[in-house]
């Protein structure tokens, strides 16, 4: 483990995994140990435990090729009495899937697998625990299921059962999906982004909301939904407008964290060139943006290169927050954030990692390479924070499709 400054080879934690960015936790560090969700590109669902002291990393497959689709990667969450519960998918599968370790401390135990059935197809996991809900304190698992729609269901005993909780956001029906994405403080609020729609067929604006006693707020506290354990549900527009969207601006969720204020940051990406599918997606965008308590300041902050695949015009290599320094930020790009001239390696445009810095609460920002001349691509970074050591983790391979892909999940770790 190095210092923040010092340079070091990433960590090889998994040599056959892939994630999709619309599920968390995926990534965990807990008691001198970092957790990371993933799927194999046999379909395994897996995760992998890698002690930070001593380096050594253990597997284990939850379920064997259950979809060999990057969007059956678990949600992640550690118990309050220590045991690990991971919670899964198929990409619009019949059931939400789940296990728990038997005991604290033994990774290698789980108990075997049980199914909730969503009474609709069902894609990714999201789990927060709020600990001022309930006696126990209430789990929420976000996922999109009827409609299409960010539903979620809730386990007031520890996981051990779950039940239907509402609909979170009504896209509108006619296939229409919002994309959000989610942190929680851990006590008392969920907060969420999301866009009206897919962006490939809607010019996004981005939102914020979050919930807070059982009601859906604006970013000010303002009431949007008096009752979120219901199937009606407010359309993403009623929330609190980060972004405005347009044709030439097109945009997606990435992340969100909380400052030590419990202020949401968020960071997303714009699409400058939306075509027809397939044909744009030639020029992204990274933008940034901060509540301050009364309003969002938001700023382009890097160029994000180019699509990673035809079709899907609007995948990005991705940005990540740093879930304890607001100033600190990772991303993908086949071009140079700064310029956007191209990133080239043996005459072939490559995602490097970068790492972003601001001293201006996101206006302006510095960018240092976290790899170089890279024989392979870079993507998908995510960054894990425990309480004296942090990293960032990511893909390294190829990405031909979310069902096609060759990739191993490497990390940097620095102490704080």
């Amino acid at each position: 483990m190095k210092n923040e400054t010092d340079a070091d080879q990433p960590i090889l934690l998994n040599p056959d995994t892939g994630w999709c960015w619309f599920q968390d936790e995926r990534v965990l560090i807990d008691r001198g140990h970092l957790l990371l969700a993933g799927v194999g590109s046999e379909g395994d669902i897996t995760v992998t435990r890698y002690e930070i002291d001593s380096g050594k990393t253990e597997v284990v497959v939850l379920h064997e090729r259950l979809q060999a689709n990057d969007h059956a990667v678990p949600g992640l969450m550690i118990l309050p009495d220590g045991r690990i519960l991971a919670v899964y998918s198929q990409h619009n599968g019949p059931y939400t899937r789940w296990r728990i370790t038997r005991e604290p401390g033994n990774f290698s135990d789980w108990e075997p697998e049980q199914q909730f059935d969503n009474g609709a197809r069902t894609t990714y996991s999201n789990l927060y625990r709020l600990s001022e809900e309930g006696e126990n304190g209430r789990i929420y698992n976000f996922t999109r299921t009827r409609e299409w729609d960010p539903n979620f269901i809730v386990s007031d005993d520890a996981a051990a059962g779950w039940r239907y909780g509402g609909r979170l956001i009504d896209g509108g029906g006619s296939g229409q999906r919002p994309y959000p994405r989610y942190t929680g403080n851990g006590k008392d609020e969920i907060h969420f982004i999301t866009t009206e729609h897919h962006p490939r067929n809607f010019a996004n604006s981005i939102y914020h909301g979050f919930i807070r006693g059982g009601k859906a707020r604006r970013s000010d506290g303002s009431v949007v939904d008096e009752d979120i354990f219901r199937e009606e549900a407010p359309q993403a527009e009623a929330f609190s407008k980060v972004f405005h969207g347009d044709e030439d601006n097109v945009a997606w969720t990435s992340d969100i964290e909380l400052d030590s204020r419990g202020h949401p940051y968020i960071a997303y990406s714009v699409t400058k060139d939306r075509i027809a599918p397939g044909e744009g997606g030639m020029d992204h965008r990274y933008r940034y943006a901060r509540w301050d308590g009364e309003s969002w300041s938001d700023y382009e902050i890097a160029y994000a290169g180019t699509r990673l695949y035809p079709r899907e015009d609007h995948y990005t290599g991705l940005i990540a927050l740093h879930p304890k320094n607001p100033d600190i930020v990772f991303i993908s790009a086949d071009v140079d954030p700064a310029t956007g001239e191209p990133i080239r390696v043996n005459g072939e445009q490559r995602y490097e990692i970068f790492k972003g810095v601001t001293s201006d609460r996101g206006q302006t920002w510095q960018w240092t390479p976290v790899t170089k001349n890279s024989p392979q691509d870079n993507l998908r970074p995510m960054v894990a924070a425990g309480e004296d050591v942090w990293a960032v983790v990511w893909l390294r391979g190829d990405y031909r499709t979310y069902t096609d892909y060759n990739q191993e999940a490497v990390g940097l770790f620095y102490s704080d």
